[in-house]
This record gives structure tokens, sequence and C-alpha cells, in this order.
């Protein structure tokens, strides 16, 4: 069964919230190795307006 209390709608924030923090270490983590500016999978350097737009970006696209 759903949860449709007060309750619920915060755990969705609660996770919601995580999976950003989530997102912001792996970002950390990426520009402590040096590969902030690379996309994850292809390797080739991520555009700037990418990055601009979501700085947590992985992926040119």
């Amino acid at each position: 069964m759903t949860d449709t209390t007060a309750n619920g709608s915060n755990d969705s924030l609660i996770e919601a919230i995580e999976k950003d923090l989530n997102d912001v270490d792996q970002a950390l983590a990426r520009l402590a190795d040096g590969n902030y500016f690379k996309d994850e999978v292809t390797g080739a350097p991520i555009r700037p307006e990418v990055l601009t737009a979501n700085p947590l970006a992985r992926r040119n696209s």
C-alpha cells in the first residue's frame, strides 16, 4: 500500500536530497581524481555549456 501521509511526502523528499548529495559526492570525487571534465562513458571532454547548466553532469548528453 502506498503511503500518502505527510510522512510519505517527507520520505520522498529525503530520498531526493540523498540522491542530490550522492551526485555532489561523485562530482567531488571526479574533481579530485582529475576526471570531472571528462564524459564518464566516452572519456571525451564535457562541453562547458553542459557543466554550466548542470555542474553535476557526468555525460555530454
